[in-house]
């Protein structure tokens, strides 16, 4: 048959009260009814001419050739499979890549399927052991000038004090054990934010945070421009009390960069930025280089990544790269050509990283791999509305979301008095389950995704039941690639999987 591969058995997180099929699908098939393809059907293409064939309800993922996925999701509902072998046509069923259900009947499993996920999060007590992430906003300054920062109104309307060291001390003594009660004091993990937080101005608040970190054994981040690193570099490194993991930011190559990402006065950065990943690279810090993807800029994008590998860094052992985009783009918005550039990119730095360029859905590495299939659970897009992370500033207001911190409209709690005031958002947050985001529950990749990003769903104006996914079917369909592409390559198999 040409059915080439099965690969997870997809089985989704739990089985619905209600009793309906967590599948959703016959379990054989019943003569020659009528079948359509999967409303949650999906596919993306690995190479010497097959395709995964990923179903986002049943969760099924097959490998097939590429012009058998063409036909399926080109397939209108009571479509013509005579193209298929009787065999073919009751594996699809069986897999719920074809279905006997209705589109109406099928939807309605999804949201069955949401619901019981929804509860199963409400009754759950992991939320107590589960790591908690607890960011410094140490200012909202910062000595560059970015051309799309998004704190850029923050900074024009707030006040640009810098986090003292006796906030800092009053935080760890007050308020850290309230943020998240009950955590053990080992299962937390704290990040330093800006505005720019390597300034000079907050290395006594700095060294508190890590006097404290290194007491208790926590992994200190940084997210940086890295213009000021150097300066800090006796801060750093794989040790406990130090900064363990660094983040800094790469726009393209270097002329589409320091034409993006400049100083204050208007001066280039990219030559900083580099050196001081080298200066991670030998101080053995963990290095996470965040590249922006512009639509207009993916050519760009590419010569970076060359230029990263005969640097040295694309690669090496503790730098690790990943794609975010600065403007929300689709398959459909950027030509062909372009897209192809993006499809090769990503599968070459993933390879070369041995890890997808992702952030948000690490979590498609276990649906990838068999042996912890049955472990994988509903993600969330980000840990926001996960209950898992906590922003504070130098005014002692709370957020969630990085992106809306300094909008002190979208705080969900302040400091005050050695107590914690929550706000009517930190509730709204907790409830968006995919069962109250009916735009989700008819989206194809509903269970990979979850939801997307709830800022910029804000930004544009929609409400927290809105999606915002523009992006986020390619990223999946390029992270279950390269995670199949990484698997294959670690069994020893380089070539096509054989048919059956």
């Amino acid at each position: 048959m040409r059915l080439l591969e099965e690969l997870w058995q997809g089985e989704p997180p739990l089985q619905p009260r209600t009793g309906v099929s967590v599948r959703g699908r016959p379990d054989r098939v019943e003569g020659e009814r009528s079948v359509r393809p999967s409303c949650y059907l999906n596919a993306v293409e690995i190479g010497d001419g097959n395709s995964l064939l990923y179903n986002g309800f049943s969760m099924c993922i097959d490998v097939v050739p590429s012009e058998l996925a063409r036909r399926l999701i080109s397939s209108a509902e009571g479509g013509d499979f005579s193209f298929l072998l009787p065999a073919e046509r009751e594996h699809l069923v069986n897999r719920g890549h074809l279905t006997a259900l209705s589109a109406a009947a099928e939807r309605e499993a999804m949201e069955k399927l949401a619901r019981a996920i929804a509860q199963r999060d409400a009754e759950s007590d992991r939320q107590t052991f589960r790591g908690k992430m607890v960011t410094f906003i140490l200012t909202y300054g910062c000595n560059l000038s970015c051309t799309y920062c998004f704190q850029s109104s923050v900074r024009e309307s707030s006040c640009l004090s810098s986090m003292s060291e006796a906030f800092v001390d009053d935080f760890f003594r007050n308020y850290l054990h309230k943020l998240f009660p009950g955590t053990p004091r080992d299962r937390f993990r704290f990040i330093l934010f800006g505005g720019e937080p390597l300034l000079p101005g907050n290395r006594g608040a700095i060294e508190r945070i890590l006097r404290y970190a290194g007491e208790r054994g926590t992994v200190v981040s940084a997210s940086t421009n890295a213009v000021m690193l150097p300066q800090m570099l006796d801060l750093i490194g794989p040790e406990e009390g130090k900064i363990q993991n660094v983040q800094v930011t790469l726009d393209g190559e270097q002329r589409f960069h320091d034409g993006t990402r400049v100083s204050r006065s208007g001066g280039p950065t990219f030559e900083k930025t580099i050196r001081a990943l080298h200066h991670l690279m030998e101080a053995g810090a963990k290095a996470i280089v965040r590249v922006h993807l512009h639509p207009d800029g993916l050519e760009s994008t590419a010569a970076l990544a060359d230029y990263l590998e005969r640097e040295g860094i694309l690669g090496h052992g503790n730098v690790e790269l990943y794609f975010a985009p600065v403007h929300s783009f689709h398959a459909k918005d950027i030509s062909s050509s372009d897209f192809d550039v993006f499809s090769r990119l990503f599968e070459h730095v993933a390879l070369k990283q041995k890890k997808p360029p992702i952030q948000n859905f690490d979590v498609l590495e276990q649906v990838m791999n068999v042996k912890s299939a049955r472990n994988w659970s509903q993600p969330r897009y980000c840990a926001v509305s996960a209950g898992v992370h906590r922003a504070v500033d130098p005014l002692g207001d709370v957020y969630e979301c990085l992106e809306e911190a300094g909008d002190r409209e979208k705080r969900i709690g302040t400091l005050a008095g050695g107590e914690i005031e929550y706000f009517e958002l930190k509730e709204t947050y907790q409830n968006r389950y995919l069962i109250n985001m009916p735009e989700c529950l008819k989206c194809s990749i509903a269970l990979f995704c979850g939801g997307g990003c709830i800022s910029k769903t804000r930004t544009q104006g929609g409400a927290f039941s809105n999606r915002f996914c523009l992006q986020n079917k390619v990223f999946v369909g390029q992270t279950l690639k390269a995670y199949f592409l990484l698997n294959r390559a670690g069994n020893g198999d380089t070539g096509s999987a054989s048919v059956c």
